[in-house]
């Protein structure tokens, strides 16, 4: 007897012990052979009987098509195109395979490639790019914001200084982006300095455009935590989120990857809008509303799909989910709800800090340390000031309360306007 039929007599005598009751494990002891086998041929004997139990042809049932040299030829030039931005239809566009196969469709292009076969042919022409390796990743857990629903997260990040030749000096700039984590409606704003102004205009513009938050995450720029000068003090940026309350996020510093979303939009802005080299700011802030427009129209987003978001495409989503979304009024104005000398007043909400305690068991909030414990040094913990009752509250990543300390807040606290 052949080894091959000797294996088809121990598939069928487990079957028999398998319908005459025998356990699971008494048939694997009895034949030597493991679960997950006898698993595999009971489901084979359940669809196709008996004859299941045969070995099946290992032949590819799908072949793949081979690609013609033309269309080769011009899934390269598409590429070539995209990288020299040569036609208008290719101004705000990458070089990925999303982007050659969005042209393609264009031209109308059938058999239309697929994602795979385009990225084959642009590695056999040496157009490809490798992915950048990554290390394993051997950190303390992380109290990370999640975003389920439209409007829960919205993350902002400052690039910048950048620079454009202009005479008689080169022009310096700074551009603000913010992103929806659901949905991935973006906003970018461009400004000569990086003040309080600066990010209060642009929060405004955001709100008007992608709703207000319920959170939004931010990363520790000076002109938006105050700089620590008073240790019970709260910036203009902070005051403005608790008078629509958002609950305003601080990522650690020297993380920028924890933006990750809006690290990302901030490479792409950069690459279709200052790769235009452009010579003065009001045409940058034009190239950026134009990328602004072509982003949410034009430009199908790999984190929306039909089956789920109805579209693929942010500025759709956005349309649709209107209702979902808080908004400002179109002519809401922060220096409405300001005091004589410009101050905004303080609303009752949440501002919370994302650090990592230092060897002294400490972290700072406004330049004055915190203690939260020695055995808590190089582990991430949220602390969570809540205006109305004045308090800090510290939380570990796991969300278990740790510390609590006051924060005195010598200002009537109001109700938020929204």
């Amino acid at each position: 007897m052949s080894g091959s039929d000797e294996e088809l007599d121990k598939r069928r005598q487990a079957i028999r012990w398998y319908r005459a009751g025998v356990s699971y494990t008494t048939i694997c002891e009895r034949l030597h052979r493991s679960r997950p086998w006898l698993a595999k041929w009971v489901a084979r004997f359940k669809v196709h009987s008996w004859r299941g139990l045969r070995n099946q042809s290992r032949r590819p049932r799908h072949f793949r098509r081979p690609v013609s040299a033309t269309l080769a030829k011009r899934i390269v030039a598409v590429r070539a195109e995209l990288e020299e931005h040569r036609t208008r239809r290719s101004r705000y566009r990458g070089v990925g395979a999303v982007d050659v196969q969005d042209l393609l469709r264009q031209e109308r292009r059938r058999p239309l490639p697929s994602l795979r076969t385009i990225e084959r042919v642009l590695q056999r022409a040496a157009c490809g790019r490798r992915a950048p390796r990554r290390g394993p990743l051997s950190r303390p857990p992380y109290p990370h914001l999640r975003a389920t629903q439209a409007g829960d997260l919205q993350q902002t990040d400052l690039v910048g200084p950048r620079y454009l030749r202009t005479r008689p000096r080169p022009t310096r700039f700074y551009s603000l982006h913010t992103i929806a984590v659901i949905g991935r409606g973006a906003w970018a704003s461009q400004h000569r300095h990086k003040t309080a102004a600066a990010f209060e205009q642009h929060f405004v513009q955001v709100w008007q455009h992608l709703g207000v938050p319920r959170v939004s995450q931010l990363d520790n720029e000076m002109a938006a935590t105050g700089g620590g000068r008073h240790a019970f003090g709260l910036s203009r940026v902070v005051r403005l989120h608790l008078l629509v309350r958002t609950h305003l996020v601080f990522v650690p510093k020297g993380e920028p990857g924890r933006n990750q979303l809006v690290e990302s939009f901030n490479a792409l802005w950069q690459q279709r809008v200052l790769g235009l080299e452009l010579r003065d700011l009001r045409r940058v802030r034009e190239a950026s509303r134009g990328f602004l427009r072509f982003y949410h129209d034009r430009k199908a987003h790999r984190a929306l799909t039909v089956a789920r978001d109805g579209t693929r495409f942010p500025g759709a989503w956005l349309r649709q989910r209107r209702d979902d979304l808080r908004w400002v009024p179109a002519d809401f104005a922060p220096a409405r709800y300001a005091s004589a000398r410009g101050q905004l007043p303080v609303a009752a909400g949440r501002v919370s800090w994302i650090q990592r305690v230092d060897a002294d068991g400490c972290i700072t909030i406004n330049a004055r340390p915190y203690f939260v414990g020695r055995r808590r040094t190089g582990h991430y913990v949220q602390a969570t000031l809540y205006t109305r009752r004045q308090v800090v509250v510290v939380y570990s990543a796991e969300r278990r309360r740790l510390k609590v300390f006051p924060f005195p807040i010598r200002e009537e606290i109001i109700r938020p306007v929204l």
